[in-house]
């Protein structure tokens, strides 16, 4: 493997571990949160909150085993990597902007700025072409 990474593919892996592991994050809160809706509830309220929360909570993990999934690949320099990299950011902009304009998210509208503002950072390197800067360094 070449020891000169382009700053593309390093910056553009960088922020998909990071969607990566907010994902997984999300994913661990949100199967809390089916516990905590099962135990606080009853009846078929219960039952329904919990289902709610777990589609939630499979969906946030099918998401970040994405992220990872392309981080990996963009590190690889494939372009499948770039591709479903592009994705992942493009999925992180419409969520966070289609909770903004649908939902009531008024406490945590500043950290819905930050995740489309990451999936924007993430998506400009995937775009970018992928070239290495030449070496000039000394061959002692």
């Amino acid at each position: 493997m070449d020891a000169h990474v382009p700053i593309t593919r390093l910056v553009g892996s960088s922020l998909l571990a990071v969607i990566a592991a907010a994902a997984l994050v999300l994913a661990a809160l949100m199967s809390f949160a089916a516990w905590a809706t099962g135990s606080q509830l009853t009846g078929w309220v219960a039952d329904a909150g919990t289902a709610a929360v777990l589609i939630v909570a499979v969906l946030a993990l099918a998401y970040a085993a994405l992220a990872a999934y392309a981080t990996w690949q963009t590190w690889r320099a494939q372009p499948l990597g770039r591709m479903l990299g592009l994705a992942v950011a493009i999925i992180a902009v419409l969520a966070a902007g289609t909770t903004l304009l649908v939902g009531n998210a008024s406490e945590s509208t500043l950290l819905l700025y930050l995740a489309i503002g990451l999936g924007v950072a993430t998506a400009i390197p995937m775009v970018l072409p992928d070239r290495a800067a030449p070496y000039r360094g000394s061959a002692r």
